[in-house]
């Protein structure tokens, strides 16, 4: 079952970047038009099966839980901190800057233009915990994520990460399947991520297995799996309440099975015959076309789109939101990261000295 770590990784490059534009078609080819948020344009040949392309969220957040506890495998909670903000935050103020601009000059149909308070909320990235709405939808998956880096930071920190990592993880689904079938604390639900809280098990307890074999390693590993199945049946009333129509059971009951399917196909098959620039290349567009395509998108279905040209306007939006989240992905993001991981390690340093000099 093991597979070398750069061939896992170039795989789930991939599978990352095709989760983006599973989301993508969703919110365009779906959602756009039942929501109003693209001026009435829509796509609604497409709709049967844009439906199900929320799926890709699923996968996101199983393909976190596995990467995450890889990049964290070894490593101080301090460098895995710095480690995660290097990687997310600037990025995401990039993001959150072009979209505010752009809603700024084409306004959506459904929300107020924003302004200069609401995008300073968001240099903390969690704007809502400042009061502020968050500039695109796309973001509450991000609130999600961060929340999942804090609490992998607590257990490196307090040493549970390579050891009681089991005991952690049971505990955790537990509150989970106790507060969705009986407490139903928003709070809970919020904290420990308890609708989602399968998929980033499921993702740490592949990893921890594939990095050693044993039944109780598998016997989490199939618990995870087992709630994660449930959460398509947990979030489908939010579904039908923001949309207004309910979908098939036997969907219901094939998402979870298939997304937990594609997150083990990717980290445990042999590397795609696929050179690794062109893998990377590729897996960097996503961070930011996520960020990037459902408000703007929206905007410009608004300002722009009209029956006759939906699918040309379509095409070029896409071709646009690639084209910047590649030059993000290659110029404004290393250098960001490195700049970061550089500042904090020379304060690593200079703590360290420090501590030297008064021990």
């Amino acid at each position: 079952m093991t597979a070398p770590k750069a061939a896992r990784l170039l795989n789930l490059d991939i599978l990352r970047l095709i989760s983006a534009l599973m989301v993508l078609t969703f919110h365009y080819g779906f959602r756009m038009r039942i929501s109003g948020e693209g001026g009435g344009i829509g796509f609604p040949e497409l709709a049967p099966l844009a439906m199900w392309f929320d799926t890709g969220l699923l996968i996101f957040f199983a393909i976190s839980g596995y990467v995450i506890t890889m990049s964290a495998e070894g490593r101080s909670a301090y460098d895995f901190a710095v480690g995660r903000f290097a990687r997310l935050w600037p990025t995401f103020i990039v993001c959150a800057t072009i979209t505010a601009v752009v809603l700024s000059i084409w306004h959506m149909p459904t929300i107020e233009p924003p302004t200069f308070k609401q995008w300073l909320a968001h240099l903390v990235i969690i704007s809502r915990a400042l009061g502020q709405p968050f500039l695109d939808g796309a973001y509450w998956t991000i609130a999600y994520e961060i929340i999942f880096y804090g609490w992998v930071f607590v257990m490196i920190a307090a040493g549970f990460f390579e050891r009681g990592w089991r005991v952690v993880v049971l505990a955790w689904l537990t509150i989970s399947v106790v507060n969705e079938a009986v407490v139903g604390s928003g709070a809970i639900q919020k904290l420990l991520i308890t609708e989602y809280s399968g998929y980033f098990a499921f993702g740490l307890a592949l990893y921890k297995v594939q990095k050693h074999f044993s039944i109780a390693n598998l016997c989490v590993l199939g618990a995870a799996a087992c709630w994660a199945i449930v959460t398509p049946f947990l979030t489908e009333p939010d579904f039908v309440e923001t949309y207004g129509l309910g979908r098939s059971v036997i969907g219901l009951a094939l998402s979870g099975p298939a997304a937990l399917g594609a997150m083990t196909l990717a980290a445990s098959a042999p590397s795609l015959r696929i050179r690794p620039a062109v893998a990377v290349g590729l897996g960097g567009l996503t961070y930011p076309l996520y960020l990037l395509h459902q408000n703007i998108g929206y905007a410009v279905f608004a300002r722009f789109g009209m029956e006759q040209n939906r699918w040309l306007v379509a095409l070029v939006l896409i071709a646009i939101l690639l084209l910047v989240s590649w030059a993000i992905a290659r110029t404004i993001e290393p250098t960001a990261r490195r700049t970061i991981i550089r500042a904090a390690s020379q304060v690593k340093d200079g703590l360290g000295r420090l501590k030297q000099r008064t021990a």
